[in-house]
């Protein structure tokens, strides 16, 4: 089979329809998606028929589908009234959007790669991202972004332990870009002589909160409150990863680290307290902000505006790439006003370096 040439299906691009059915009875697809976000944000199916320009019979009868589909309803609605009464999404409804959601963008960027390479043809290669594991839902929704910009452009990601990664780095393993939480990783890096000062640049800032069970009891209006009787086990991170390490300084920064040790359970990572929290094997734990946007089984507690320390990801470019712009574009595009609106849709803020 020929190979094609550089120009030719260069502004290709993949479209899929994608829907989600159960037992042969459609569910989900796109338009009923946004029905649903829609009265998740208005709290009223007339309401979210009006923003997304939809009759009320069609929504009220879509609404209807979806819930018998379901076998269970995903939105429970109160009918009467003369705005046609309020709606609300329940736990699996929050839950089938959220697993709809990302199933959308993980076919699509699948597709879009498969495109990429059947082009590109298979001399192509790739650039290799190790990313902190807690970047896993923002870049994989940015790298489907950048692969509508640059088809032709490969990009494989993974994910981890920030200082794992490193250490894969320093041992050999093939690696261009590298983003992480932690800098001391990039200074190993440096040292090394895989990285240099100037490849290294801010991408986003993070916060860190408190979340507990979707169906727990606990409130927590301030910091100390962990300390309370209705809380007896806290979910925290290691301090040997990013999160543990700043977890750990806000709460000596708070006074409390000390009288709260009884009560923390050391879990791995970020995923691991959700996991812990979402299982009731917590009352409380401690996260990143971002992670809160995709903590389905979950409820926010508290959010912090500040860390006393700034919670900020880096990004460094691993080796020279003097004739090869692709990571330096890759990267340029990472710090792009377009980059930092998906960061922020993910729970991130801008960076205040510099």
């Amino acid at each position: 089979m020929p190979k094609p040439d550089s120009l030719w299906g260069k502004d290709w691009s993949v479209g899929v329809r994608l829907w989600v059915e159960r037992q042969g009875r459609a569910l989900l697809g796109k338009g009923r998606l946004e029905l649903l976000e829609a009265i998740d944000r208005w709290r009223s199916i007339s309401a979210a028929a009006r923003q997304i320009g939809m009759s009320y019979r069609r929504a009220w009868l879509l609404v209807q589908a979806i819930n018998e589909a379901a076998g269970e309803p995903l939105v429970e609605a109160a009918v009467g009234g003369t705005r046609g009464g309020g709606a609300r999404l329940t736990p699996r409804g929050q839950i089938a959007i959220t697993t709809f959601r990302t199933l959308q963008r993980t076919v699509i960027h699948t597709a879009g790669s498969v495109l990429q390479r059947l082009l590109a043809g298979p001399s192509t290669e790739s650039i290799h991202v190790a990313a902190a594991a807690s970047l896993e839902e923002v870049l994989g929704q940015l790298l489907a972004d950048y692969a509508l910009q640059q088809p032709a452009v490969r990009v494989r990601a993974v994910y981890g332990g920030s200082d794992e990664l490193a250490n894969h780095l320093l041992s050999g393993a093939g690696g261009d870009l590298f983003l992480t939480a932690d800098e001391e990783q990039l200074d190993r890096l440096q040292h090394a002589g895989l990285t240099k000062p100037a490849g290294r640049v801010p991408l986003a800032d993070n916060t860190l909160a408190i979340i507990g069970p979707a169906d727990g009891l606990a409130s927590v209006k301030r910091p100390k409150d962990l300390l309370g009787q209705g809380i007896s086990r806290v979910a925290v991170a290691q301090p040997s990863c990013p999160l543990g390490k700043y977890t750990e300084d806000c709460l000596i920064s708070l006074g409390i680290h000390r009288n709260l040790r009884e009560r923390v359970i050391l879990v791995d990572n970020s995923r691991a307290v959700l996991a812990a929290v979402r299982a009731g094997q917590a009352d409380a734990g401690l996260v990143y902000g971002s992670d809160t946007t995709t903590s389905t089984g979950c409820r926010v507690l508290y959010r912090f505006r500040r860390s006393e320390k700034p919670i900020r990801y880096w990004a460094g470019i691993i080796g020279q790439h003097d004739k090869d712009d692709r990571v330096p574009s890759l990267l340029q595009f990472l710090t792009s006003p377009q980059a930092a609106r998906r960061f922020r849709q993910c729970g991130f803020a801008p960076s205040t370096h510099g």
